[in-house]
Formats: C-alpha cells, structure tokens, sequence
C-alpha cells in the first residue's frame, strides 16, 4: 500500500512569509521548490491578517533580524513585548507561534495559535499552523476541524486544500481527498507537492488509476519535487 502523501511546510515558513503581509519585516520567504500555491501570502487581505501593534517597528525590525539567523530567544522576547502593547493582535500571536514553532517549543507554539485564531478567526494561515501542529500529534479529528476551517476561510488557498486532504485521507476518506486535491491544483496547476499526493491517491484506489497516478507523479517532478522510490517501484509494477 502506498503511503507517500507528502507535507513539507512547516508552520514557521507559512509565517515566515505572512509576517510581511502587514509590513512588519522582510522576512518573506518563497515557498519549497514544487510547493508554490500560485497566490502569495503578501497578498492576503489585510483585513483579515490583522496588523502588529500599533508603534512596534522597532521590535519588528528586531524579531525580523533574529528570526532570520535563527535567535528564537530574541525574537520570542520581541513579540512577547508586543503583545504588552496589545495582548489581543492576533499577527503577534501568530508570530511567536512560528518561534515556538521553529524553536521546539510545540506546545507553547499551540497555545499561540490558538490565541491568534481566538483573536482573529479569519486569519487562515494560523488554522493552517493548528493543523499541521495536530496532525503532527496524530489527533486527526482536531486537524481536520483546524483544516476545514482554514478553508472556509480561503477556499482559494491551495494550501488548505492539500493538507485538508491529508487529514482525510489519515482517516479513511479516500475520495474526499482526491477531491481536495483536485481543487488545490485546480487552483494552482504548478501545485507539485498536490500533484504528488494525487498521484499516491490514485495508486491506493482499487482499482488502481495507473495512468492518471503517472501522469500526475511525472509533473510532480517537473514541478521540482523529489523522486519517491516507493511510488516508482509500484508504477513500474504496474
């Protein structure tokens, strides 16, 4: 049985990008090679995403800098002081969910997220953290629930869609996440990592779907995602 389906970003590097959406530092970071969504998240609406507390620049300057050589200590001291000036921003709170996030700290990671998304319900990307988060502790039902809502949120975020797809996938949906990840890359047909997925999708169907798993797992690779010898050896058995 197949059991490829891939996630390769982390929630540090959705954030990584989505702190620049409200001008707070440069660190905007271009997704992994294969993974791109064909929307960036600078241009998330800024209604939604929220903005860092008013009078910050300078302790985003500060996190900007740190987070980007990888000084979690000082970045999660410089969010934590903006959240003195507003405990309730939830791009602050996303923010040092990212550093936790990187820095090990999963739980205290959570916690953030949670705050973010307690703060600002529409902020996709931080149920998108929370899912990813609760997948990795194998509780599927609480992913799926942060995951659908992620694309309730933004049903035009290809992101959303493949991770959504996972999760069903984790608890048996076979079709629903073939479903997914029909709509992640029919909103961004340059998706590799949601075409790789499709491509072990339609290898685990019975009966197996042989030329739509290899044409699928072909542009996979065009797109830049790594080769899978598992998916090789069973197309090649085919």
């Amino acid at each position: 049985m197949v059991n490829a389906m891939q996630k390769t970003i982390s929630p540090a590097l959705i954030f990584a990008s989505l702190l620049a959406v409200a001008g707070a530092h440069g660190q905007d970071r271009p997704p992994a090679k294969g993974g791109n969504t064909g929307t960036t998240l600078n241009e998330a609406d800024p209604a939604k995403v929220g903005n860092l507390p008013p009078a910050t620049t300078t302790l985003g300057e500060r996190a900007a800098r740190a987070f980007a050589r990888k000084d979690w200590e000082t970045a999660r001291k410089a969010y934590r002081e903006m959240l003195k000036t507003d405990p309730e921003s939830a791009l602050a709170w996303a923010n040092l969910g990212a550093v936790e996030e990187q820095s090990g700290s999963t739980e205290a990671a959570t916690a953030c997220f949670e705050a973010s998304v307690r703060f600002n319900g529409m902020l996709t990307q931080s149920w998108i953290a929370l899912g990813l988060i609760y997948s990795a502790k194998g509780d599927h039902y609480r992913a799926l629930s942060c995951l659908s809502r992620a694309v309730h949120e933004d049903p035009t975020d290809a992101h959303s869609h493949n991770y959504l797809a996972i999760e069903v996938k984790n608890l048996g949906w076979t079709d629903a996440a073939i479903a997914e990840l029909q709509r992640a890359i029919e909103i961004n047909p340059e998706y590799g990592l949601a075409h790789f997925n499709l491509a072990a999708m339609y290898l685990e169907q019975k009966p197996t779907s042989t030329g739509l798993a290899r044409r699928h797992y072909d542009r996979a690779i065009a797109l830049g995602v790594e080769k899978d010898e598992v998916l090789e050896q069973r197309l090649k058995s085919e």
